[in-house]
């Protein structure tokens, strides 16, 4: 398969991640398919798509006769069958491996050709364990975004023990043509990226724990220290992000060790409904 923007390309799952990666490639040129069971999830992506490239219009960043260009390039779809016609499929459900593994065997049985690349958009999970639900491991790998998708430069490629050397190579070729850099990982918990992000974030917590600094004075320091844009505790609420981080700290906690096993008080506040920005409570009230 050569890999251009005439591929079948399909996004697996409309939520917030998903239907970013939808734009990010609706706006380089590709045709893509948003396919979800929820018609309202697709509904509200799209609705989302719309919003953001408005948003960039009103910045004088983005012109309205391209934002019905890239509008056109984007279908939906909630027939699971309609995969059959897929090249590359990227997979960007919840953080959930078992999950991930029923929707990868399912396309691997039945659906997807036998020469399409399955890959998944996790940030922390195992590819290995995922490819093992398939009897193509080699045409599995992680593609790996970061949010916002349309916005970061920075894709990460992570390779399974038996994703072959092809299928690295055209991903990071689909890479290139997103206008994307490339990065590729060994198959670790949290990769390359989340491993460092997750570390930061977790001894952040435990630096408000132990009463040597706020959250506030932590997110100043790394920002005026470190030249990092966002402080640990502004990113994460700005992404809507404690629970995700949180469920993946304590997978990575389990794998990894307890260094990254997130302190009581944290968890605390993800159990009381602070889960970011857009819940009005997070690390902060807005």
């Amino acid at each position: 398969m050569e890999i251009t923007k005439d591929i079948n390309l399909y996004i697996l799952g409309a939520g917030k991640v998903g239907m970013s990666i939808v734009q990010a490639f609706a706006q380089e040129g590709f045709k893509v398919t948003a396919i979800d069971i929820s018609e309202n999830n697709l509904k509200t992506g799209l609705d989302k798509i719309k919003n953001n490239l408005d948003y960039l219009i009103d910045k004088g960043k983005f012109k309205k006769d391209q934002k019905e260009l890239v509008m056109s390039r984007i279908k939906q779809s909630t027939n699971f069958d309609d995969l059959s016609n897929a090249d590359i499929v990227i997979e960007a459900v919840f953080e959930d491996i078992d999950l991930k593994k029923i929707l990868f065997r399912q396309m691997d049985n039945s659906i997807v050709s036998n020469e399409a690349l399955l890959l998944t958009n996790t940030s922390s999970l195992s590819i290995s364990a995922i490819a093992s639900a398939t009897k193509r491991p080699e045409y599995v790998a992680g593609m790996h975004f970061f949010n916002p998708v349309p916005v970061m430069k920075l894709v990460e490629i992570v390779r399974g023990v038996e994703t072959s050397d092809d299928t690295v190579e055209k991903i990071i070729e689909l890479a290139g043509l997103l206008n994307k850099t490339a990065i590729v990982a060994k198959d670790s918990p949290g990769f390359i990226v989340n491993r460092l992000l997750n570390a930061l974030f977790i001894e952040a917590c435990r630096i408000v724990e132990e009463g040597v600094g706020t959250p506030h004075d932590i997110d100043t320091g790394l920002k005026l220290g470190l030249g990092h844009p966002n402080g640990p505790f502004e990113l994460v609420d700005n992404l809507d992000a404690i629970p995700l981080i949180l469920h993946v700290c304590e997978y990575m906690s389990q794998e990894l060790g307890s260094r990254f096993k997130p302190p009581v008080w944290i968890k605390n506040y993800e159990k009381s409904g602070r889960t970011g920005k857009g819940s009005k409570k997070g690390i902060y009230e807005y």
